[in-house]
């Protein structure tokens, strides 16, 4: 599917679809009324039989209008014109791809750049793009040759103001761009276990260095490596798994770099989370193929960093592992040394990501970064906490944390901020080790989030706990993506681009 920017002639256009705004009370847009004059009013006559009242979800399909090149013309209800919003936008995109794909229409133009929020075209753009393929995604089977066919070939953005032609095509670029971005974390963790292990997440690590090789270096740190580096957390959990541990270094850098700031991403990448010794219970278990969606949500972002060249320095970390009960599986009660020297008292084996990352965050401190921010599958307490629709925010500064509650607002990715009070650090004391893996049965997704934060004191860091919003459950589940758009747009603002 390929995607256009142009202004459009739309009464001259020979396509198999315009897509044509009609807001409540059956108000037509500026291109509907261009087109009903074209017509001889032939649109609202048909308007005035009621078969459509300009509402959200309202659509009517129209064939054979008099002096219109189009061979048809969909009228897409999109409420009230001064109430439309980003959510409004997503429902009214997917409503039209719903009926489009149904028919034999390879070429479609939408004519909706009269919805452009508070006058951005920008986000019209990236949001039209970003739903529609959405929308259109379909997890791949493995195996399987019978793949679904969308009869859309071209996708025309008419754009009705010349001026702003310029950022339309940036939007594209950018949508485009994160687009890749999402898709590639979702096939990633999509992906079943026996594919999809710590060995296979280092590989697709080193596939970006041959795809971005100006930009991309990567390194992969095996077990070995890792007991040299003192980092015997992260290699205690892959002990007892037949598939070893591998963290992969992924450095970018970008051309031009606006600053000597360097960013680093942490994703948590549990290809597979059994608890260990702490073994979960079978129901869902097959879902914890997931526990590497942080990982994944790295990796997604960095492709966006490399196809939009933004001039940054990013380091990201996916933390591969496996976590396995077995004869050289951690135990409860065993005492590990970090890599930061800090000694861990294991309560509990299935509170193992912390101790992955944690080494992986003390292994950042060697490329001085500014910022850091890890993203993790981390807590079903934070599902508890926040439900499926919101990811847990932590962070030990409070303007990063703004600047990510910003890019939440902008993509509608949300986040919600928890603390990090002294009194919940207190719920993680040893009386055998500098602290323990788990707090005391209250405040779980803090207690996690207070143990990362013992290991970040030389640099700005946040923490997103997405264990509720990574996948969906169920038969039409999967992965969702999140929180690759907000990171994205996070790297954006960071890199100074203008919308508008």
């Amino acid at each position: 599917m390929n995607f256009f920017i142009k202004n459009c002639k739309l009464d001259k256009e020979k396509t198999d679809c315009i897509v044509v705004p009609v807001f409540d009370l059956c108000e037509l847009s500026h291109s509907g009324c261009y087109l009903d004059k074209c017509s001889n009013g032939y649109i609202t006559s048909l308007i005035k039989l009621g078969d459509i009242q300009g509402k959200i979800g309202d659509t009517l399909m129209l064939y054979k209008i008099p002096k219109i090149f189009s061979k048809r013309i969909l009228l897409v209800g999109c409420g009230k014109k001064d109430e439309i919003n980003k959510v409004h936008l997503k429902k009214i995109f997917k409503n039209t791809i719903n009926i489009l794909k149904k028919l034999s229409i390879k070429n479609v133009i939408y004519s909706l750049s009269e919805l452009n929020i508070n006058n951005n075209i920008y986000w019209m753009i990236r949001i039209a793009v970003l739903s529609i393929k959405e929308f259109l995604y379909k997890v791949i089977k493995i195996n399987n040759t019978n793949v679904d066919n969308i009869n859309i070939d071209y996708i025309t953005l008419d754009i009705s103001k010349k001026n702003n032609l310029f950022i339309a095509e940036i939007a594209l670029k950018h949508a485009l761009a994160i687009d890749y971005a999402i898709t590639s974390a979702k096939n990633l963790s999509n992906l079943p276990p026996n594919i999809c292990n710590p060995l296979y997440l280092s590989r697709k690590a080193k596939e970006l260095s041959e795809k971005y090789k100006n930009n991309i270096i990567v390194e992969v740190i095996d077990i070995k490596k890792m007991k040299e580096l003192g980092m015997n957390a992260y290699a205690a959990v892959g002990d007892g798994a037949k598939n070893k541990p591998f963290m992969s270094v992924i450095k970018y850098s970008g051309n031009n770099i606006i600053n000597n700031k360097t960013i680093a991403f942490v994703g948590k990448g549990l290809t597979f989370d059994s608890g260990g010794i702490s073994i979960k219970p079978s129901f869902n278990m097959h879902e914890m193929k997931y526990d590497m969606c942080g990982a994944a949500a790295v990796y997604g972002v960095l492709i966006m960093a490399a196809e939009l060249n933004l001039p940054l320095k990013i380091i990201g970390i996916l933390s591969g592992c496996e976590n396995m009960p077995g004869g050289y599986a951690f135990r409860p009660g065993d005492v590990l040394t970090t890599m930061s020297g800090k000694t861990v008292e294991i309560l509990n084996t299935d509170a193992e990501g912390r101790l992955v990352l944690c080494d992986s965050l003390t292994y950042l401190e060697r490329f001085s970064p500014n910022i850091v921010i890890d993203i993790a599958t981390l807590t079903g307490a934070c599902v508890t906490a926040l439900g499926e629709s919101v990811s847990g925010l932590f962070s030990n500064n409070q303007e990063l944390a703004n600047q990510l509650h910003y890019a939440s607002e902008e993509t509608d990715d949300k986040i919600w901020s928890l603390p990090l009070f002294e009194e919940y650090q207190k719920k993680l004391i040893s009386n055998i080790a500098d602290f323990s893996n788990v707090g005391q049965g209250q405040a779980g997704a803090i207690t996690a989030a207070c143990f990362l934060s013992k290991f970040t004191k030389k640099y700005n860091w946040a923490h997103l706990d997405i264990a509720g919003t990574a996948w969906k459950s169920g038969k039409n589940g999967g992965s969702t993506g999140r929180p690759v758009e907000l990171l994205c747009q996070f790297l954006l603002n960071q890199s100074n681009y203008i919308y508008s």
